[in-house]
């Protein structure tokens, strides 16, 4: 059985450290060490804060990224698999500053099949998609691939 995947643009504090693992401590974070250190360089380092009962992700150089998070239903709590995070640079453009999802989930891992990373990009696409005058979305995880909404 597949796995239910679900999204969200808020998270509660009692993920901190699963998102932490997440976005620091992540093991595939080698595969991407080059757009990991580009984005770092152009944006800043994020920041996991907490609001309003709520983790927020900030990064030094801008103001208001936004994330989405993506989490996997489960009998006791719902369990975070996958975040994002993006920015409005332009009014043309959305890029995509930072992804990373669960080991497991990832194409090596045994859950390859869930497909977590196409359906994550789908949501954002789907996201820009109601931004007005937003036309395409900057990777920059994969040497600035840019792709139309």
């Amino acid at each position: 059985m597949k796995p239910r995947i679900g999204f969200s643009s808020v998270l509660g504090n009692e993920y901190l450290d699963d998102l932490e693992k997440l976005l620091f401590f992540n093991p595939q974070q080698e595969r991407t060490l080059s757009g990991i250190n580009q984005s770092i360089q152009e944006y800043g380092v994020p920041h996991v804060l907490h609001e309003n009962g709520r983790l927020r992700i900030r990064l030094q150089g801008l103001q208001d990224v936004q994330a989405l998070f993506a989490l996997e239903d489960s009998p006791d709590q719902a369990q975070l698999v996958g975040v994002m995070v993006f920015h409005r640079v332009e009014p043309e453009t959305v890029v995509l500053l930072h992804i990373a999802v669960k080991e497991e989930y990832s194409r090596f891992g045994n859950r390859a099949d869930a497909h977590l990373v196409a359906k994550m990009m789908a949501e954002l696409r789907a996201i820009a998609r109601k931004l007005k005058g937003v036309r395409s979305i900057h990777l920059k995880y994969a040497r600035g691939l840019v792709f139309p909404v």
